[in-house]
């Protein structure tokens, strides 16, 4: 089994930022481990396989860590083959751009009941953009030994089959895959701060600002759309009826604001009011993106961060005698 790891570095970008401002997206590095994505589980024959990863959103070009554990009734080994994709898909690009694969591995595990022992694997994602401001997309996929994807034509300029591998999640074998989604960022253009209004309480509504600073270098035509979501909520799976533990509500501002322009180190505010749905405990984690065109045209300047925020106990309402 191949087992290079190659350590993920960030490259020095000429922006002056003032102090406070997260100019490259540092905390997407520290606080990254946070956000950890949900685990997937594939079968092969009577084996369960399972996959973790270490972080769902990363600086492009960084590493991270793959797990994988065999569970079966009876001890046997089981053979898989892990995947590595990346694509570009860019705001404003008009060509849909396919998976490529940019890692294979071949590996062997030990099932046993209640899962034998496990092994991990690093995985670099890709290498860093030049430019700031770029969302790459990678998935990290797991599917019995020798698996193949199928073939086909992409608008891309050119003639030749490629592979598809958004294929091998419906093999026509019926065969099981295990595949996890990781953002990757490339830098902030824009500073970002993510701030609460107060204490992050364990079981009443608190407020969250997401304040945007245009160090971009040059005037913004439109405000920058703020976004703000959390792990949990980023895992409840599509046909899933559980509730998220929180819902984040946008306190909408001037109807006009998408209109207007940012002047350079002009700034914006984007408040969100978040309500807890089960007691929190412990600490929660926020992940706050901002992109000047979302989607339209050339992409423009943008910021993604994470900012993990300590819970803190609700103050009990004291009765009062009558």
């Amino acid at each position: 089994m191949n087992r290079q790891a190659a350590a993920g570095f960030l490259l020095t970008v000429g922006i002056l930022v003032p102090a406070g401002w997260h100019s490259l997206g540092a905390d997407i590095e520290r606080d990254g481990k946070h956000m950890r994505p949900m685990q997937e589980v594939m079968s092969v024959g009577d084996v369960k396989v399972a996959l973790d990863v270490d972080r769902s959103v990363v600086i492009t070009g960084d590493t991270v860590t793959a797990k994988l554990v065999a569970t079966a009734d009876k001890p046997q080994d089981v053979t898989v083959d892990l995947r590595a994709l990346h694509t570009q898909n860019y705001s404003g690009e008009r060509v849909e751009r396919p998976w490529q694969q940019i890692d294979r591995e071949t590996i062997t595990l030990h099932a046993a009941p209640g899962g034998g022992p496990a092994v991990t694997t690093r995985v670099k994602l890709g290498d860093r953009p030049e430019e700031l401001a770029l969302e790459d997309s990678f998935k990290i996929l797991v599917t019995r030994h020798g698996l193949k994807p199928t073939k086909r034509e992409y608008d891309m300029g050119g003639s030749d089959k490629l592979p598809d591998y958004d294929s091998l999640s419906t093999a026509e074998d019926g065969t099981d895959v295990a595949g996890i989604f990781i953002r990757g960022w490339s830098g902030n253009s824009l500073g970002m701060k993510i701030v609460p209004e107060g204490p992050v309480l364990a079981d009443q509504p608190f407020t969250i600002d997401v304040k945007i600073k245009n160090t971009s270098g040059h005037k913004l035509e439109s405000t920058p759309w703020i976004n703000l979501t959390t792990e949990d909520q980023l895992q409840v799976a599509d046909g899933d009826d559980s509730e998220p533990a929180v819902s984040i509500d946008r306190v909408d501002g001037d109807d006009d604001a998408d209109a207007k322009p940012v002047k350079r180190n002009g700034s914006v505010v984007q408040r969100f009011v978040i309500t807890p749905h089960k007691k929190l405990t412990g600490t929660i984690s926020f992940l706050a993106t901002a992109t000047e065109n979302d989607g339209l045209g050339p992409h423009g300047a943008g910021a993604m961060d994470i900012s993990t925020f300590k819970v803190t106990e609700s103050t009990p309402k004291v009765a009062v005698a009558e």
